[in-house]
């Protein structure tokens, strides 16, 4: 994935969770939906797709559709990866089909993907509270093991680096969650 796609998904997730108040973890994706127009439905993958998720627009309206049959914290990820296709504007431009991220991805699901675990799991917030471990993500996140070991290892790399709040928007998404982080520090 280029840096420009890695970073435009990333910057719209910071955004989105700025616009829409978002200050404290886990992230309702069903809320955030329905407070930005778009539906969600689940739905039997025996009757219809063998997918995890997909996203349409019916009458000029976005609908994000999920396998009904997926965990919880699987299907929140699904959510958040169409909503990221949606936001993004691959919806009608490409055929988009949600699962488990992998190396040499397509750049259209990688970008939904670092959309979500970003929108999801934002790195501020987990440097914030102390996170050092995917079970620590998982618990605070509400997200699947698979997608909490993805995000710790980028947990890794930024600790690493110290690479926190070295964006404007990074700044204002950790100001937000102040008093979310103040609450959740992990010890």
């Amino acid at each position: 994935m280029l840096y420009t796609d890695y970073k435009q998904s990333r910057d719209l997730s910071w955004r989105v969770l700025l616009q829409e108040g978002i200050s404290a973890l886990p992230v309702s994706t069903a809320s955030l939906c329905r407070q930005m127009g778009v539906k969600v439905m689940a739905y039997d993958n025996t009757i219809q797709h063998n997918e995890n998720g997909y996203t349409t627009c019916v009458d000029g309206l976005p609908y994000i559709f999920y396998n009904s049959a997926m965990i919880r914290g699987r299907a929140r990820f699904t959510v958040a990866h169409e909503l990221g296709h949606l936001l993004l504007g691959h919806v009608g431009k490409h055929m988009l089909v949600s699962r488990e991220d992998f190396p040499g991805d397509n750049p259209i699901e990688q970008a939904a993907n670092v959309f979500a675990s970003r929108l999801l799991a934002p790195a501020c917030v987990l440097w914030g509270c102390g996170v050092r471990s995917a079970e620590e993500i998982m618990r605070l996140c509400e997200i699947s093991r698979a997608a909490a070991e993805f995000r710790m290892q980028r947990m890794d790399e930024l600790y690493r680096r110290g690479r926190f709040l070295t964006s404007p928007l990074e700044r204002r998404v950790f100001e937000q969650f102040q008093v979310f982080i103040s609450q959740s520090r992990l010890r």
